[in-house]
């Protein structure tokens, strides 16, 4: 099973942009081995799920990098910080997926640009136009694994 994590707050504009991108990739691109899960923000509660998947991505705002730019990054477990209860990284998943299940599927982290974390749940224009190209990336990505699996 390939998983995708949309992550985000969908009442504060352009922090739910992982949630939308993943409910984009759900809607066009249903198929029994694509699992598609969104949360406001990651739990332990994922764990078991990441330790069952062939390939994780985990979608997500960024407040750093420029608006409506995409951008993906492979994950590894180097640096990878403790779970807390205020803010958990997706390396802090991946680590204990790891220790609890000996499982690390291959991991990435596609991110988006936000300009706008008001209260809205309306994206700003830039993160809007960003939405397609954040979905073709991380089908792209989903279909260059699955073809190494093969």
């Amino acid at each position: 099973m390939r998983l995708v994590i949309g992550i985000g707050n969908t009442l504060r504009g352009d922090d739910g942009i992982g949630v939308a991108v993943a409910q984009h990739i759900a809607a066009q691109h249903s198929t029994p081995d694509l699992q598609v899960v969104t949360c406001q923000q990651l739990t332990p509660e994922l764990i078991a799920l990441i330790s069952q998947a062939k390939q994780v991505i985990f979608v997500d705002a960024s407040v750093t990098q420029p608006s409506g730019s995409v951008q993906a990054q492979p994950l590894d477990l180097d640096g990878a910080r403790l779970l807390s209860v205020h803010h958990t990284a997706p390396s802090a998943l991946l680590m204990a997926a790891k220790v609890l299940y000996n499982a690390q599927p291959p991991s990435t982290l596609v991110t988006i640009g936000g300009q706008d974390f008001g209260f809205t749940e309306q994206f700003s224009e830039p993160v809007a136009q960003a939405l397609p190209r954040a979905a073709q990336l991380i089908m792209s990505l989903l279909e260059t694994q699955s073809g190494k699996a093969h």
